[in-house]
């Protein structure tokens, strides 16, 4: 039976219609949370939103783009009527942009910061009172591996390691409301966004990852729920890596492999 840690506490996750979100969204339901769904992909949200409550879960879905400042207002405005405040604030939306330096545009750089930047920003600054109001609260900002070494996409991991250093600001300044605000930094994630990937992006990470996988979308869902509760209570500013080793030594393991190999021949 899956423990209801998070029985009376709402939860609010963006981006949450697919992929690492909705995870991170069953995850939290199933743990007993009134979980608020949030993307701008309204079909499958209602439909995510519908699914947990035919299993007896509490869930709602809203429309939002992280990006646009009004969504917030408007929800923030229906959380505070639906549940007084909130209690913990997963910022999941996010972009990917998979161009180099010399191919990406002005346009597609603006993009990818105003969701992956601005996004968080923007939630963190908005729900800020409503997490006051029912402090201890929490905040889980996902970046991202490229928010801790450096990727081929250079919209994508500026992005990512702004979200921790956002993430680290906003703990010094939070902590006086009784809010923590920790970063949780993946490799390659089972979901429709690494799928999308070029052929050859999953091959390429594997090899480089001690582990020699992927991660599930629920292993990532796991290291949120921690965050969020009681027992990472003296955590905040903190970053997480979930990456199979790829940030420890992944290129150290490639490169053993690859001499072991050429040795055989």
């Amino acid at each position: 039976m899956t423990s209801k840690r998070f029985q009376g506490r709402s939860v609010c996750v963006t981006g949450a219609a697919r992929g690492l979100g909705a995870a991170i969204a069953r995850s939290f339901a199933e743990a007993g949370a009134q979980v608020h769904i949030a993307d701008v992909l309204d079909e499958e949200a209602a439909q995510l939103a519908a699914e947990l409550r035919s299993e007896g879960l509490a869930a709602m879905a809203h429309h939002l783009d992280v990006s646009d400042e009004s969504h917030w207002r408007q929800l923030v405005t229906t959380l505070n009527a639906r549940d007084g405040g909130l209690d913990i604030l997963v910022n999941n939306a996010g972009i990917i942009i998979r161009k180099s330096l010399a191919q990406t545009s002005k346009a597609e750089w603006d993009r990818a910061m105003s969701i992956n930047v601005a996004g968080v920003f923007l939630g963190m600054q908005h729900c800020r009172p409503l997490l006051a109001a029912k402090a201890p609260s929490a905040i889980v900002n996902i970046s991202s591996t490229a928010g801790i070494i450096a990727h081929g996409d250079p919209s994508y991991t500026a992005s990512k390691w702004a979200v921790r250093g956002l993430t680290k600001s906003a703990a010094l300044e939070l902590s006086a409301d009784g809010i923590r605000v920790n970063s949780v930094h993946p490799a390659m994630i089972a979901t429709p966004l690494t799928f999308a990937a070029p052929k050859g992006h999953m091959e390429a990470n594997r090899a480089v990852i001690p582990m020699g996988r992927e991660s599930s979308p629920d292993e990532i869902a796991n290291i949120v729920l921690f965050l969020a509760s009681s027992e990472a209570s003296f955590m905040t500013g903190s970053e997480v890596t979930a990456d199979g080793g790829l940030t420890t030594g992944g290129i150290a393991h490639a490169r053993a492999r690859l001499q072991a190999a050429f040795a055989d021949e």
